[in-house]
C-alpha cells in the first residue's frame, strides 16, 4: 500500500473502510453507520460517499436506495464460484513459482509463514490475514505471468473477505498454516506437481470453511426469526 499521506482523501477513506471490513471490524452482512462513521473520522459525507461508492465497485460494499449502505454479505453460490476459480488460477500460479523460485524466495516465504504463526499464537487474526495475503500474493507474483497476476489481484478483495469469514473457525486457522507449511516444502524440493496438489487441496479447505461458516450464519438468522414469530 502507497504512503497514506500521499493519497487522497477519498483513498485514504477507501483504506480505513476497507481496513475495517477485511479485519471483521465491519462483518459481512452488517450495516455502515454513515454518521457515526463520519464523526469518528472527521471527515465530510462528500468524501464518505465516494470512498462507499469506490468499495461497491470493488464488490465490498452493497448500496440499497433510502436504506443506507452494508457490507456484502456473499452467498454460498458466490463463494463457491469464487473458489472454483481461486483453485485453478492458484494452483496454475505455484506450478509456474516452482520454475522461477529461488533460495531467497524461499527463504523470504518462510519469514511470512513464520510472521503467519507469531500472529496466530497472539490471536491476532488480522495480522494472520495479512502474512496470508503476502504469502499468496507472493507466489502469484512468482508465477511470472502477468495476465494471471491481474485477474488474482482483481479477486483479492473478495478474497480478503472470505478469509475474514474463514479465520473465524480457529480449527482452521491452526490447520491452514499446517497445510501452507507443506506447500513451502514443495517448493523448497521443486516438485511442482505436490506444490500444485497441496495448493488446490489447502484453498479447498478454505472453500468448505467458508462455506460451512455461512450455512451456520444462515441458520443462526433462521432460528432468531422463527423466536420472534413465536414471540409474536
Amino acid at each position: 500500500m502507497r504512503d497514506m499521506k500521499h493519497l487522497t482523501l477519498k483513498d485514504r477513506l477507501y483504506q480505513e473502510l476497507l481496513a475495517r471490513i477485511t479485519s471483521g471490524q465491519l462483518p459481512p452482512g452488517s450495516p455502515i453507520d454513515e454518521k457515526t462513521l463520519i464523526t469518528d473520522l472527521s471527515v465530510s459525507r462528500t468524501p464518505f460517499r465516494e470512498a462507499i461508492g469506490s468499495l461497491a465497485k470493488d464488490g465490498l460494499v452493497e448500496i440499497a436506495p433510502y436504506r443506507g449502505f452494508t457490507v456484502r454479505r456473499f452467498s454460498i453460490k458466490e463463494v463457491d464460484d469464487l473458489y472454483r476459480l481461486r483453485r485453478t488460477l492458484e494452483s496454475f500460479a505455484v506450478r509456474l513459482a516452482v520454475e522461477n523460485i529461488s533460495n531467497a524466495h524461499i527463504s523470504e516465504l518462510e519469514h511470512i509463514l513464520n510472521g503467519a504463526v507469531t500472529a496466530l499464537e497472539a490471536n491476532d487474526l488480522h495480522a494472520y490475514a495479512e502474512r496470508d495475503g503476502e504469502f499468496h500474493g507472493l507466489i502469484a507474483e512468482l508465477s511470472g505471468n502477468a495476465a494471471l497476476i491481474d485477474t488474482l489481484a482483481r479477486l483479492g478483495l473478495q478474497i480478503q473477505m472470505c478469509r475474514v469469514i474463514a479465520n473465524q473457525s480457529r480449527g482452521f486457522a491452526k490447520r491452514a498454516a499446517q497445510e501452507r507449511d507443506e506447500i513451502l516444502a514443495a517448493l523448497r524440493a521443486r516438485d511442482a506437481d505436490r506444490a500444485a496438489a497441496l495448493m488446490d487441496a489447502h484453498i479447498a479447505d478454505v472453500q468448505a470453511t467458508v462455506i460451512a461458516e455461512l450455512g451456520k450464519a444462515a441458520n443462526d438468522v433462521d432460528a432468531r426469526a422463527s423466536r420472534r414469530g413465536a414471540r409474536e
